[in-house]
């Protein structure tokens, strides 16, 4: 048995030997060599039944020193008391090398040289010990990092901090755009060298955390311009999970370190496969009237949305209304026929009464969206549902676009009382029944305003009939009112005491 180990360790003093001459001579083939010797002693070694046979020359042999490998091993031993040279600068790679970052290695030999130390007996400030720790600090290496001087060992550490990690951490920092504590080398800005609650030793609670102690408005002494909040009402979920749901911590090809480039495709990646949501690549991609926010826009879904949240539902950048005016606050091009959009912002000025969608954007209906569909939709002006551009229009038995919010009893009942139901009435005569429910009904619009008017009831001043505009002549009274406008002459309505218009109550 001795004999057998004795020969063992012959041979792989021989092959420390061999290494030893290779360092001195740097020749390529030797260290070729080397590799398949070592090759023969791991396959030896581990094999059950083998015999004590290495193919080495005698000119390998006559090549060991014996003696030198003894001395070098023993000035190792001694040599931690001595100045530690300069680390190696980390590796250059190739811009077209795919790399991932690959698992420390920290060798025995690094911790012999560090002459560990007992965990128990680190300094107090490091205590008590977190989850996760550092290999060097748990190891007790200590001299891996740090340069011994004096009555304080681990006060000074070697050369620069990013030096210093490159040498076990392989680098992949190749890409167009660097994380800026990674350019400046400051590993120790976002990781602790020593000890963390949190998996890659960050220093914050979280992985959010971490980032925001920079990202988080207050921090211009940083040197920070950008700054995004995660204090919103409403956060997008990705964002709330974690910052590398989209971002990459080191280096990127894209700005702002994004995983992909920021555009429509990279939102879509997510919002065409989520659970019980709308597939909006497919809803985008096939509807007959795209939206230029989506389709055309620089920014694309960014126009409108915050991509970390918001006190805005749908994590929108402003009041919802607001979002619509940043574009649609001057005349537009329109896509479907070529005609020009109002100036939505300007109309609003000019007209103090608001469609409650607008005058209440926060509430359950409010908004733009309330009526249109931001995202594009099959129907003209990106409406939520079908309605008609017509003076004209036969409503009956229609999936009426007003009933989304009005009572369908506004239009179909012919007499009430009821102001809930309409005050547009003369006594208990319904006038809207009067106006719309019939072959040739008048479209909503034909009198009201969808947006905004001077008059109660978003009456307008003028309506549009073949192209030709003409005034309405409303006039507001107590109790009713009067219009006249071209199509018939001056007729008035009051619900207390009836003026006569319509038909009258059978029985």
């Amino acid at each position: 048995m001795i004999k057998k180990y004795g020969v063992k360790i012959a041979l792989l003093l021989a092959a420390l030997g061999i290494v030893a001459v290779l360092y001195q001579s740097g020749g390529g083939e030797k260290f070729g060599r080397f590799i398949a010797i070592m090759k023969q002693i791991s396959a030896n070694v581990f094999q059950k039944d083998h015999e004590e046979k290495i193919d080495i020359t005698d000119e390998e042999l006559s090549e060991v020193n014996i003696d030198k490998i003894a001395l070098d091993l023993e000035n190792r031993g001694h040599s931690s008391s001595e100045a530690s040279p300069e680390p190696a600068a980390p590796r250059e790679i190739p811009i077209d090398e795919i790399r991932f970052e690959e698992r420390p290695t920290h060798t025995k030999m690094m911790i012999k040289e560090a002459k560990p130390i007992d965990l128990k007996d680190i300094p107090a400030k490091l205590k008590p010990l977190k989850k996760y720790l550092h290999e060097p600090f748990k190891m007790g290496a200590c001299q891996i990092c740090h340069v011994p001087k004096g009555d304080n060992p681990a006060a000074l550490v070697k050369s620069n901090i990013h030096e210093i990690c490159y040498e076990c951490h392989k680098t992949k920092y190749t890409k167009e755009f660097d994380h800026k504590p990674v350019k400046e080398g400051k590993c120790t800005a976002c990781h602790d060298p020593h000890q963390s609650d949190v998996p890659k030793m960050l220093r914050g609670t979280s992985i959010n955390d971490t980032c925001l102690k920079c990202h988080e408005k207050g921090n211009e002494a940083k040197g920070m311009t950008k700054f995004i909040t995660m204090n919103g009402k409403f956060k997008h979920k990705p964002a709330e999970k974690s910052c590398l749901e989209c971002h990459e911590p080191h280096t990127s090809n894209y700005k702002t370190l994004m995983k992909k480039e920021v555009g429509l495709e990279f939102c879509l990646d997510c919002h065409s496969s989520i659970k019980d949501h709308r597939d909006m690549r497919k809803w985008i991609n096939t509807v007959r009237y795209k939206h230029g926010a989506v389709s055309d826009s620089k920014g694309k879904c960014l126009e409108c949305h915050d991509p970390h949240s918001s006190n805005y539902r749908s994590i929108l950048k402003k009041d919802p209304v607001q979002v619509c005016l940043g574009c649609h606050d001057k005349s537009l091009k329109a896509d479907e026929d070529g005609g020009m959009l109002l100036n939505i912002g300007q109309h609003l000025k000019d007209n103090p009464n608001w469609h409650k969608p607008i005058r209440d954007p926060n509430g359950k209906e409010g908004g733009c969206s309330g009526c249109h569909e931001p995202h594009g939709s099959d129907n003209f002006s990106i409406l939520k549902k079908s309605f008609t551009k017509n003076f004209y229009a036969d409503l009956e038995n229609k999936d009426f676009f007003c009933f989304k919010c009005h009572k369908e009893s506004k239009i179909t009942e012919r007499f009430t009382t009821d102001d809930d139901i309409t005050k547009f009435r003369d006594g208990d005569v319904n006038l809207h029944n009067l106006h719309v429910n019939d072959r040739k009904g008048r479209a909503c619009r034909a009198c009201h305003d969808e947006h905004a008017s001077k008059n109660k009831h978003l009456i307008r001043e003028y309506t549009d009939f073949s192209s030709v505009k003409f005034p309405l002549r409303f006039v507001d009274a107590p109790n009713g009112g009067s219009c006249a406008p071209a199509c018939h002459k001056r007729f008035e309505y009051d619900r207390a005491n009836p003026k006569g218009i319509g038909q009258k109550k059978e029985g």
